[in-house]
């Protein structure tokens, strides 16, 4: 383990490199720069796309909407294989209450579907209006269809993670929307393959309006990672209300919050307004195209 229970009865880390280098920090590292670069493709298509549809500055909206597309499909597909399928097996053999919160599943099935849409009724302890994919979930989780996979209703309802349906419609939210992402970015290749893409009003206005999901998926799936650790501050050995210091008020903590609250505020509308500015500018004033400029333009 890389924390344990010293003699006194303290937590203490037994090794610092097992803890940086443990295949959750690894995979989870992985799958969060994959999304940051996912997220700056479809900024950079976006943008081509704008420039492609106002008709200016051709030149920088092709290769724009060119680098965005093809990093863009690789970095999408990445994010579901491996980086994403790997966390997730990590979460079923790991945090199997998690797990079941994720997926709305309250009773243990064998051949467990995947939930695709419904909401969860915790008092009740059922998914209502559901829409799913028959033994899905057995599959993916476990890579046979008739896996057994434990429901809420195996576990403590103590162990139960603390916000179910907040758990459970960020994770569905993350998915979709990565779902979305590889078939935009895939289409939008395939179209750049076929050299009909700068010419498709429709698949442009589709990658112009795509440009804040990325940011929606990306604090959806934080938000899937914490809620689903819940109650444990350090899974199964310290719980977050143990992680209170009696030294620090709560009025401090407030403080501090709203401070940094404060803080990201300003730095959002900020950056939003330098950004728009930038776009709005465009490239330099008075650039001219190099003759390397002109050939790629011309072959495209």
């Amino acid at each position: 383990m890389v924390i344990g229970l010293a003699p006194t009865g303290a937590i203490e880390l037994s090794s610092f490199w097992d803890l940086l280098l443990n295949q959750w920090a690894l995979w989870q590292y992985a799958h969060t720069m994959i999304g940051a670069v996912q997220t700056g493709c479809f900024v950079m298509a976006g943008v081509g796309a704008f420039y492609l549809l106002t008709k200016r500055d051709a030149f920088y909206g092709r290769t724009f909407v060119r680098a965005g597309v093809l990093v863009g499909a690789i970095a999408a597909l990445l994010q579901l294989f491996p980086t994403g399928d790997v966390q997730g097996k990590l979460v079923a053999y790991n945090q199997q209450p998690t797990l079941a919160a994720m997926e709305g599943l309250f009773e243990s099935q064998e051949g467990a579907p995947l939930a695709i849409l419904g909401q969860p009724d915790v008092e009740k302890r059922k998914l209502d209006n559901p829409l799913e994919v028959p033994e899905m979930l057995s599959f993916l989780t476990y890579r046979q269809w008739r896996a057994h996979v434990k429901g809420l209703s195996d576990f403590p309802q103590a162990e139960w993670p603390d916000q179910i349906p907040l758990l459970y419609y960020s994770y569905h939210v993350m998915v979709g929307l990565g779902t979305i992402f590889i078939a935009v970015m895939v289409l939008a290749s395939l179209l750049l393959w076929r050299g009909k893409l700068y010419g498709s009003r429709g698949m442009l206005w589709t990658l112009m309006v795509c440009v804040p999901f990325p940011y929606i998926a990306n604090t959806a799936g934080w938000m899937t990672a914490e809620l689903g650790r819940q109650p444990w501050l350090i899974y199964g050995l310290m719980r977050t209300t143990s992680g209170v210091s009696p030294r620090v008020a709560a009025g401090n903590a407030w403080f501090t919050l709203i401070g940094f609250m404060g803080m990201y505020t300003v730095l959002g509308i900020l950056w939003l307004f330098l950004i728009y500015r930038e776009i709005e500018l465009g490239p330099e004033p008075g650039e001219h195209l190099q003759k390397d400029d002109a050939a790629v333009l011309a072959a495209d």
